[in-house]
């Protein structure tokens, strides 16, 4: 039987858990999926890329070597278990009780995290997100060949020296994207050396609320028209004080709810009491200095 996910998810998992870094895996995924990867290669014991550094457009070569099994561990994968189907496998799957080292002769087919090592011309530390991209892309390559993990671990020789791979998607130019998610932005503002600079803009902001223009209410129980109007006029209020003056926008369950009981028309005081664990007298005598403070 050949279980392709197997061998997919093995190495995904040991890929995953030797780069530890969920930023850096995060980084090589959207490498991947964004096409940076330009060329890929596999040969016993090592699977290489070309990969389009995000920013600069740099070509940067980078590498996953893993050990390949030995000779004797090949000849015991060879000689155990002698009336099992997998010998007769063809050379394009890859049974997935090889990977039961019982089944043969002890030796450990799956990869090892601690086996695996990464390389990159990049100046980051590695493993950085160019080898993360490589580790996501041959996943994704031994789900449909998994006969390829069977060159990588030694198991099988390649039709040629080095075997170049297809990438899903590949680009057609080197030139970096005119465009970042928000995510990677922030991770590129994050790891400038500098604080971009702040635009010398003072916008002018006046005291009077923006006139409102007219919705049809939402049916009930939703808010009435007057009382949307209200918790609209309260957050333009909000946020032109902290625009002016940095009034801190803080979030206090009980004196929220007292300044909007305030503020908003036809609130039914003994639930609000009753929902913030308040006397209904100490809610009133609250609300009522609100209003006489606004």
């Amino acid at each position: 039987m050949n279980h392709a996910s197997l061998w997919a998810d093995s190495f995904g998992a040991a890929a995953r858990s030797a780069i530890a870094d969920q930023e850096t895996l995060t980084n090589g995924r959207a490498d991947l999926d964004d096409r940076y990867i330009e060329r890929l290669w596999i040969s016993p014991g090592r699977i290489s890329g070309i990969v389009t550094a995000r920013n600069t457009g740099a070509e940067l070569h980078t590498a996953i070597t893993l050990p390949v099994l030995t000779a004797d561990q090949l000849s015991a994968v060879r000689t155990a278990s002698p009336q099992c189907e997998h010998h007769k496998a063809d050379d394009n799957t890859l049974p997935e009780c090889l990977a039961d080292p019982a089944h043969v002769g002890g030796v450990t087919v799956l990869p090892d995290p601690g086996e695996l090592r990464f390389i990159c011309t990049c100046a980051t530390t590695s493993p950085c997100r160019h080898a993360a991209a490589l580790a996501h892309a041959l996943t994704e390559r031994i789900l449909t060949h998994p006969e390829d993990f069977s060159v990588l671990r030694g198991l099988r020789q390649p039709q040629h020296p080095t075997q170049k791979l297809p990438v899903t998607g590949t680009r057609n130019d080197t030139k970096p994207k005119d465009s970042l998610s928000a995510h990677h932005a922030w991770a590129w503002y994050r790891a400038c050396p500098d604080l971009l600079p702040v635009p010398e803009y003072s916008p002018s902001l006046s005291d009077e609320p923006p006139a409102l223009r007219a919705w049809s209410p939402p049916p009930p129980p939703a808010p009435g028209t007057g009382q949307l109007h209200a918790l609209v006029l309260d957050a333009a209020a909000q946020a032109r004080d902290f625009l002016r003056v940095g009034t801190p926008l803080e979030c206090s369950w009980v004196e929220d709810a007292v300044r909007l009981s305030s503020r908003i028309p036809h609130t039914c005081i003994p639930d609000i009491a009753d929902r913030l664990g308040l006397d209904i007298a100490d809610l009133r005598n609250r609300i009522a200095a609100g209003r006489t403070s606004a």
